[in-house]
């Protein structure tokens, strides 16, 4: 993605990089930490498809990461950047570029928390947003909330876990279970316009779509607000009733197992992170390719919302310390092929060497013919 020249106005340009920013939360190292309940960890904060990018004086356009530091830098106290091990660290290479952050575990939910903010309000095209969450909801096993506020509203402030309070920020888990799409005042006439709603709500709305488009439920603004302040409670029970159900991990291996071996096939396992970018991505991937990967797998994605998802990866013995994690096996539980290669887990598929693994894996595991595998390797380098 490019822009144009620079129009010279600051504050265009800090909305424009700023709102272009979707942060992608990949596995994380454990580094020292300066405690055992809130350990410093590395997450690596990729920003390959909507880069932040700066255009000099001389036309030349460049990576320039100063908006996205400071904007992570305000999530945290300056006293938890003075440790030792608290570090920032832009990357950009030829294959990608990244935000390296070593911070507590807190420290990371309220940023991942003000990014997801941030994407969730990036687009002014509300049809073709919709359109994309609506097809994210399929691939990840959620459904599309709609969230009619200003970005610093209450119940956007809630939403997100916004609160400087640990407690506040767990409060509200439930939506991760939940593809959040937020409508800013000045989009609501977009959505009036679509057909979603009869009229234009002035005050707060929540919205639960159906994988479908359809709407599942509505919560308005007399119903959310109590004495001038959005109420917590009504926001968890609202979310918590109208969440997809995600299946058990258990009970889900079993059921792949006897399709699998009713249909004479191996069994895709894809383990996942509700809101991890390159988790996203190979979903998008999976559901891009459906017609080659059904045919030769039973595809089972689990994420961290799976109940037992720990029992089962103890009762099958498998190295597991970052997601996307990928496991091939039979429909008599042997285990063909998983996406740790000598390096590590490959995660998301992008470079030559994690190519070739993930290609060996399906060669192992499949009948897929030499040509139908130089597709699906060539399609992972465009994914969005």
């Amino acid at each position: 993605m490019s822009f144009a020249s620079s129009t010279g106005d600051p504050s265009m340009y800090i909305r424009i990089c700023v709102a272009l920013f979707i942060a992608f939360a990949s596995g994380s190292v454990k580094a020292e930490d300066n405690s055992k309940e809130d350990p410093v960890v590395l997450l690596a904060y990729s920003v390959d498809d909507f880069p932040i990018w700066r255009t000099g004086q001389d036309g030349k356009v460049a990576f320039d990461a100063t908006i996205l530091t400071s904007l992570i830098r305000s999530c945290c106290s300056d006293e938890s950047w003075r440790h030792e091990s608290a570090r920032i660290l832009p990357i950009k290479q030829d294959d990608g570029s990244a935000i390296v952050v070593a911070q507590t575990m807190s420290n990371h939910k309220r940023i991942q928390s003000a990014l997801q903010q941030i994407s969730a309000f990036a687009y002014d095209d509300v049809d073709k947003r919709l359109r994309k969450n609506l097809r994210d909801s399929v691939a990840l096993n959620k459904r599309v909330l709609l969230v009619e506020a200003s970005p610093n509203s209450q119940l956007t402030q809630l939403i997100f876990g916004a609160s400087t309070a640990q407690e506040d920020i767990e409060r509200l888990e439930v939506v991760n279970s939940y593809v959040v799409h937020c409508i800013g005042d000045s989009q609501r006439n977009q959505l009036f316009k679509s057909g979603l709603h009869s009229e234009i709500e002035r005050g707060y709305r929540l919205t639960v779509l159906e994988q479908d488009g359809s709407i599942r439920k509505t919560l308005t603004d007399d119903e959310l607000v109590e004495r001038g302040t959005v109420n917590a409670k009504v926001v968890q029970q609202f979310l918590s009733a109208n969440e997809l159900s995600v299946p058990d991990a258990i009970q889900a291996l079993e059921d792949a197992k006897q399709v699998a071996t009713q249909e004479g096939k191996n069994i895709l396992v894809q383990m996942s992170g509700p809101d991890c970018g390159p988790c996203i991505r190979l979903s998008r991937y999976l559901a891009d390719h459906h017609e080659l990967f059904s045919r030769e797998y039973v595809h089972l994605h689990l994420d961290s919302r799976s109940p037992r998802r720990g029992e089962l990866i103890e009762k099958l013995d498998v190295k597991f310390k970052s997601v996307p994690w990928m496991m091939i096996v039979s429909g008599e539980s042997e285990i063909i092929a998983t996406s740790d290669a000598d390096s590590g887990n490959i995660g998301f598929p992008t470079g030559e060497k994690s190519q070739a693994h993930f290609r060996a894996m399906l060669e192992r595991s499949s009948q897929l013919s030499p040509e139908e595998l130089d597709l699906l390797i060539t399609d992972l380098n465009s994914v969005e």
